[in-house]
């Protein structure tokens, strides 16, 4: 979930990587819309925290709101003010050298239901994947009113 009024980023993690020793290139990623609801006015949110695994990320940020969905390198501002664009498509990944990509989603507005269709090309031919969660797709939201705990002290606690 993310809140800009938090100056939060919610971000999904996608690992790539070949399913054989051919090694595939990244031609492009597209996010799709499913749906589009107002935030919920009951319940609460968990923050998910850990650690992240020691592979190189790839951060693109996502625009929900634009049509068709933007996905483009995320643009990082250095302490002297410059700025620095990631890297972009395409890339390759194989079996023994993934890439994981970040997508962020900096303005959430809303409840929104997502999938994620990755475009490759191996030994010239193309193909694509379509990750959707088993046709539920994935989730982000702005917090809107709903109250926050770290997953920590949620675990920290003892039952009787």
């Amino acid at each position: 979930m993310a809140d800009p009024q938090w100056g939060e980023v919610v971000s999904a993690p996608v690992t790539l990587q070949a399913k054989t020793d051919q090694s595939i290139v990244v031609t492009g990623v597209r996010v799709d819309v499913i749906t589009t609801e107002s935030v919920p006015t009951t319940g609460q949110v968990i923050d998910a925290e850990g650690c992240g695994s020691g592979i190189d990320v790839r951060p693109f940020d996502v625009d929900l709101a634009s049509q068709p969905v933007s996905v483009k390198p995320t643009v990082t501002k250095a302490a002297d003010g410059s700025q620095k664009r990631g890297p972009d498509l395409p890339f390759k990944v194989s079996s023994q050298d993934p890439e994981q990509l970040e997508l962020r989603f900096p303005s959430v507005q809303g409840d929104v239901r997502f999938s994620i269709t990755v475009d490759w090309v191996s030994e010239g031919k193309p193909g694509s994947v379509k990750l959707d969660n088993g046709g539920a797709g994935f989730r982000v939201m702005g917090l809107g009113g709903l109250p926050r705990h770290p997953l920590s002290a949620l675990l920290k606690q003892t039952t009787p």
